[in-house]
């Protein structure tokens, strides 16, 4: 992108599983401002997670976001963005709600002119809806009432 400053590289270390992130603090030319979804969600529910990230640097910067759900490697959509100075831009990614509560760590990355740099990062947790309530009982007697009268069932 013609005019594009490379911001210079952070000390700072990659991402990491979770319980390992400590070594990411607040973001340098990134923010996430918010991981946004449901707080629960029954299992089978398709669910969409929306990521804001703010560029804090002068200049465009190419953003990408990623992370881990329950461990697994994942990347939101788009696949990066270049952003404005000041502005944020949402990236979304989707999932079928397991059978459990999840945890999603999510970090926003920016291209250094040669490579693609970890810098903020972000963690929330998804709660397994719980099924609704089932009604568990006995019918001890059934009665039928027809004008005003009323016999147990079956009336005779």
């Amino acid at each position: 992108m013609e005019g594009y400053q490379t911001p210079p590289t952070p000390h700072v270390a990659g991402p990491s599983r979770v319980g390992q992130i400590g070594a990411i603090a607040i973001g340098a030319y990134t923010e996430i401002v918010g991981v946004y979804g449901p707080p629960e969600a029954a299992a089978g529910d398709l669910v969409t997670v929306e990521v804001r990230v703010r560029n804090l640097y002068s200049d465009y910067l190419a953003v990408l976001v990623g992370g881990f759900l329950d461990g697994t490697t994942i990347w939101f959509s788009p696949d990066y963005e270049w952003i404005d100075p000041g502005a944020t831009y949402s990236f979304t990614y989707s999932f079928t709600m397991p059978n459990h509560d999840v945890s999603i760590s999510v970090w926003s990355y920016y291209w250094t002119g040669s490579e693609w740099y970890a810098d903020d990062d972000k963690s929330v947790v998804i709660a397994l809806a719980a099924p609704p309530e089932v009604y568990a009982g006995t019918i001890s007697r059934k009665e039928l009432e027809y004008d005003e009268h009323r016999a147990g069932i079956p009336a005779y």
